[in-house]
């Protein structure tokens, strides 16, 4: 009953098990697009991301149907079958330095698969509880002081402590103290950057989008609308929205990502974008098209102190932009908000670079093109205003920020099912030359790709 246009999005989960197993890192990329006056750049990055696998359960009827058919291939098949041990499809562990190690041989491990969201709820409420630094603040690090601070169960809190050991978040001695590990303190102390992420990624709200998963699967329809009632998130959380309260956990999840990735986009891999930002003649602009709350623009002026950004965003974002504290020394005549949809144009057309960080994923093809064609007409008006050469290094261009392209790592697939399931069907990871057709729908050229380290 799935939708056979998905079946491609479903079928490598039971493949990428083991990668994450292992740890590997989501491949990002950078896509550069321009009209014909301009350039495009593309270029890859690493960063950490969680995921949280759904386990499909098939429906009883079909289970029926197939079972019919393999009694009958019994009868002229032999099929020969080795048991395994419960050691071998029990989960992987942590070691006492906090690495995973995984000792399964089935599928990389059926109870990895099947108790998955029981780590994902660990972490989650690691996070939640700002468990580092709650251990490091108490006496020794003691499960019955752990659940005095956190006014948890005496008993659970020790069986949480051990599972949270066997996540790898902290490590046990042999006096039963507990100490975080680097991953713990990056995800439960207050300030850490992965904390935001675990926090949204692994909130009750998205979990209540995946529980629609099957629905989403049989009808491609919208998991957040199922779960929530409107079609978009940023609907829930505006100030008419019915999940004002979750407002906060989205944009300080946006922030969290941006502290894991944004410094290696501005300063790791080949350096592109910083080469970008740092061959801006002084003064120039920079129109940050959908930036959200601002931290990558931060970031850019940080860089470059003597160009200015131009925010542009929708109402609700540029609340959460203007209550940035990252972005209070920040006077209008270095940044500049500015309430508009993209899709209802761009405002600033005076623009040396125009950038799309992470937005293209987020809408379907003819949304993607439109919002292209947006920009090109802010580009194109940029250039004659200014009468920039095609040949000239300082023409007016796009940069397009994206995760993938999707053939440059399987993980990215289930980056691509987590968008179907909270944006709908049309939002979606790209390949490269999915990327290259929205730019020519639109009218721009892409020039180039630019690999960066681990990309």
């Amino acid at each position: 009953k799935i939708e056979k246009k998905h079946l491609w999005r479903i079928v490598p989960i039971h493949i990428l098990s083991r990668h994450f197993i292992k740890k590997k890192k989501i491949k990002e990329g950078y896509i550069m697009a321009t009209s014909s006056t301009s350039s495009v750049w593309l270029s890859t990055t690493t960063s950490l991301m969680l995921v949280c696998f759904s386990l499909f359960i098939v429906e009883s009827s079909c289970f029926q149907s197939i079972s019919r058919s393999l009694r009958r291939k019994r009868s002229s098949v032999s099929t020969e079958f080795t048991p395994h041990s419960f050691s071998s499809l029990c989960m992987s562990s942590a070691a006492d330095d906090g690495t995973i190690a995984n000792d399964s041989s089935v599928g990389g491990g059926v109870l990895d698969l099947v108790f998955g969201f029981v780590k994902t709820k660990v972490a989650y409420q690691f996070s939640k509880l700002c468990a580092a630094d709650v251990l490091l603040l108490t006496d020794g690090g003691s499960a019955e002081a752990f659940a005095t601070a956190t006014e948890m169960d005496p008993d659970l809190s020790l069986r949480f402590l051990r599972a949270a050991v066997a996540v790898g978040l902290v490590t046990e001695d042999k006096s039963n103290l507990f100490t975080p590990t680097l991953l713990g303190r990056s995800i439960g102390s207050i300030d850490a950057p992965g904390r935001g992420v675990v926090l949204l990624e692994a909130s009750p709200e998205y979990g209540m989008a995946w529980n629609t998963f099957d629905q989403v699967l049989k009808t491609g329809a919208i998991g957040w609308q199922l779960a929530h009632g409107v079609p978009r998130i940023y609907d829930s959380i505006d100030s008419s929205g019915n999940l004002p309260e979750f407002r906060d956990t989205f944009y300080g999840g946006l922030r969290s990502w941006g502290g894991m990735e944004e410094d290696e986009i501005l300063l790791g891999g080949s350096g592109v974008v910083r080469g970008f930002l740092t061959g801006l003649t002084p003064g120039s602009v920079v129109v940050d098209v959908g930036g959200g709350e601002g931290s990558f623009a931060g970031k850019m002026l940080a860089v470059r102190p003597d160009i200015s950004v131009v925010l542009q965003e929708q109402t609700v974002t540029c609340d959460a932009a203007r209550s940035n504290p990252a972005l209070a020394s920040y006077t209008e005549d270095r940044l500049r908000v500015v309430e508009r949809s993209f899709f209802d144009g761009i405002e600033e057309t005076d623009g040396r670079l125009y950038v799309l960080k992470y937005i293209l994923h987020n809408w379907g093809d003819e949304d993607c093109v439109k919002i292209l064609r947006n920009v090109r007409a802010a580009l194109e008006e940029a250039s004659s205003k200014n009468n920039y050469a095609s040949t000239s290094n300082d023409s007016a261009r796009v940069l397009i920020i994206e995760h993938g392209p999707i053939e440059s790592s399987p993980e990215i697939r289930l980056l691509d099912l987590h968008m179907a399931v909270l944006c709908g069907k049309g939002a979606s990871e790209r390949t490269t030359e999915e990327y290259s057709k929205l730019v020519e729908a639109s009218g721009l050229t892409m020039h180039r790709v630019h690999p960066s380290k681990g990309g």
